[in-house]
């Protein structure tokens, strides 16, 4: 069930769109792969549960696999970017890069996907 007033379930995933266009623009590739697991996130707020199945695709970047997926927080959606080589891509094992609110400007999303593929560090703290 999505619980969220401020954002629909489209509009969350035309950002999720968004975040794959800047990888391209950066310089990542699609890696067209069939993968032997279907793609789910199940996120969990107080007394809501959310689970999405992910049509998302896979990309490589300098030699590492990534994939655009989601962190549901109890009061708005995250974006997380997913990291592996290809043993952890297969075996559905990839880290997540920090994760970062769907609602940032362009330019804001422009840098957390730099971050997400080490184009850039993230700022210190």
């Amino acid at each position: 069930m999505w619980w969220y007033e401020d954002v629909s379930r489209a509009d969350f995933e035309a950002v999720k769109d968004t975040i794959e266009q800047i990888m391209l623009q950066l310089g990542a590739s699609k890696y067209e792969i069939r993968l032997p697991y279907e793609v789910k996130t199940t996120s969990c707020s107080d007394d809501f549960e959310e689970m999405h199945r992910s049509e998302r695709s896979v990309f490589t970047y300098k030699g590492l696999f990534f994939r655009v997926d989601e962190v549901l927080f109890s009061k708005k959606p995250f974006i997380v970017i997913e990291c592996g080589d290809l043993d952890e891509l297969m075996n559905n094992i990839m880290d997540d890069a920090e994760p970062f609110p769907y609602d940032l400007s362009y330019e804001e999303l422009c840098d957390e996907v730099k971050y997400s593929l080490g184009i850039e560090p993230y700022p210190q703290e």
